[in-house]
């Protein structure tokens, strides 16, 4: 029911654990993209865009706690591949207090904290109350996605990718029917997106840990493994508190762009929730492959066998720029398409966002190989340990993103602000790749 990365073919390893996660990541993107087509059919575009202008604050929420669930896969991974049993239900006992503590501060973030932080992004009048119901009950009620997260992060670390992937395609059919229900039978909008959206997380996290209890005797406790280990903890908190940091920096910058592009109207902002939406999307299949080689990396760390992650750093990387370029091209040709996916044909503003939007996929899309190689870098160095690089990598990146959707926006207007993002992916790459490829594995032992 494990899977060790540590022997066989490093392509073949990394490709047979990625198989999995890009099918989960497909419905994971339905999961959120349900709400988005469902609410932009069946009550229209205002209602897209009170949704869409949420994505960055909910980031912001969630970025703290989500940082913390993706370090259990670091530190259990490399266990793992040090045959540490011991230490891999230490570490599963401390990633439960951690996920139970973050959610209990994002029940209340989500309920105090909301109406402010879209008040302070300058949210449009006539969409800021759904945004702000659609934050509380999504971010309030968020202990269903985190555990989620936490689960199938520590299933991955063991090399398990299948299971996640069942209970994922499971509560996506639900959520999609519990849309149809509230939004489109039931006429409860906005609300019953989000209501559908929080009961699939909780029936996710449910079934996840109820396998592992079940099914994994690596993971199985008994009182007296019930015990306090500090050292442990802090290697949680310490590659946790980095990924967070990171992610809060990139929320922050987020919702500085959400707060410049809701300046120029409610249909650029519905624009850019659809163009968001299509990105991640175009960028999962290498998203994922780097996730893949992170857990690779982590075992084969833990074994110290330094040589094998550099050889299949070489054939990902390649694999990553292909498939990068492939999303381009797609974005291309079919971008205008995909657009119109999202929103009802009768709605009257259609063909305005629909050439915003084509106008942003474009720009964003000649940039995909650079997202596919700060992703594999980020990843691959938060595998061995290093908190700091990929810190200062998200630094850099949020540096050129605020600073260019402000400045390229003033002469440029909202194309201006499209650039932001994909030149941030493109510098952001310098201090992972330096780091990399001269200093990752000289004198390193776990």
């Amino acid at each position: 029911m494990t899977k060790d990365m540590t022997v066989g073919s490093p392509f073949k390893t990394i490709i047979y654990f990625s198989i999995p996660m890009l099918i989960g990541g497909i419905f994971q993107q339905f999961y959120g993209v349900a709400d988005t087509i469902i609410i932009g059919k069946f009550v229209g575009s205002r209602a897209l865009a009170s949704i869409g202008a949420t994505t960055s604050t909910m980031f912001f929420f969630l970025s703290f706690a989500i940082g913390f669930t993706n370090a259990f896969s670091i530190v259990m991974g490399q266990f793992f591949g040090a045959k540490n049993e011991s230490m891999i239900k230490i570490t599963f006992i401390n990633s439960i207090f951690v996920t139970l503590f973050s959610s209990l501060l994002l029940l209340i973030f989500g309920m105090f904290f909301s109406r402010p932080l879209m008040l302070l992004l300058k949210t449009p009048p006539d969409i800021i109350d759904n945004s702000v119901l659609y934050l509380k009950i999504c971010i309030g009620l968020s202990f269903g996605q985190l555990f989620y997260n936490g689960a199938a992060s520590i299933l991955r670390a063991l090399g398990d990718s299948k299971t996640p992937l069942y209970f994922l395609i499971l509560t996506t059919i639900i959520n999609i029917i519990l849309d149809l229900l509230f939004v489109a039978l039931l006429k409860m909008n906005v609300l019953g997106a989000a209501i559908a959206t929080v009961i699939s997380q909780i029936m996710s996290a449910f079934l996840s840990i109820l396998y592992i209890i079940n099914k994994f005797p690596i993971l199985k406790l008994n009182r007296e493994d019930i015990v306090f280990n500090s050292s442990n903890l802090f290697m949680i908190i310490k590659i946790g508190v980095s990924m967070s940091i990171q992610a809060i920096f990139l929320s922050i910058g987020e919702m500085i762009i959400s707060g410049v592009v809701n300046t120029f109207g409610t249909n650029v902002v519905a624009s850019y929730t659809t163009g968001n939406r299509i990105n991640q999307f175009a960028s999962m299949a290498y998203f994922v492959v780097s996730e893949a080689f992170a857990v690779y990396t982590a075992q084969n760390f833990g074994a110290c066998k330094f040589d094998r992650i550099k050889d299949g750093f070489k054939s990902i990387i390649i694999l990553s720029l292909s498939l990068s370029i492939i999303s381009a091209i797609i974005i291309f040709i079919f971008g205008d398409n995909l657009v119109r996916l999202f929103i009802s044909s009768n709605d009257e503003y259609i063909d305005i966002i629909a050439n915003i939007c084509k106008g942003y996929l474009r720009i964003s899309s000649l940039f995909y190989p650079f997202l596919a190689i700060i992703l594999l870098y980020n990843n691959s160095v938060r595998a061995i340990g290093n908190a700091l690089i990929p810190l200062i990598s998200g630094i850099t990146e949020l540096a050129i993103k605020v600073g260019g959707s402000i400045f390229l926006s003033i002469p440029f207007g909202y194309v201006g602000v499209w650039f932001a993002n994909p030149v941030g992916w493109a510098i952001g790459i310098i201090p992972t790749c330096i780091y990399f490829h001269k200093y990752a594995f000289k004198n390193k032992k776990l």
